[in-house]
């Protein structure tokens, strides 16, 4: 239930429904109305989503409190790519003279 605490008293805090909410991150309205009454578990994907919506971390959504191994800068890493990358890292070798 600490989660739909949580949930409740931030969307307070940032004056938005669970619809609008709902509209930011693209979870269901109905997940997070059953989050909210403990009706409906939480899947981890949907947590980030939430997360990255409020801009919290998940640690802060999923406890009500702030990560303990976070940094206390107020710093929270945002993703800006996820997927596949392909790096290759070439030497450059000169020939020696004389040859």
């Amino acid at each position: 239930m600490k989660l739909g605490t949580t949930l409740l008293s931030l969307c307070k805090k940032r004056n938005l429904s669970i619809a609008q909410l709902s509209r930011l991150c693209g979870v269901p309205t109905q997940t997070l109305h059953g989050w909210t009454t403990g009706k409906a578990a939480a899947n981890l994907d949907q947590l980030k989503k939430v997360a990255t919506a409020l801009e919290i971390s998940f640690h802060e959504l999923a406890f009500g409190e702030a990560d303990p191994f976070e940094a206390s800068s107020g710093e929270i890493l945002k993703e800006i790519f996820s997927g596949d990358v392909r790096v290759t890292l070439q030497r450059i070798e000169r020939k020696k003279r004389g040859n």
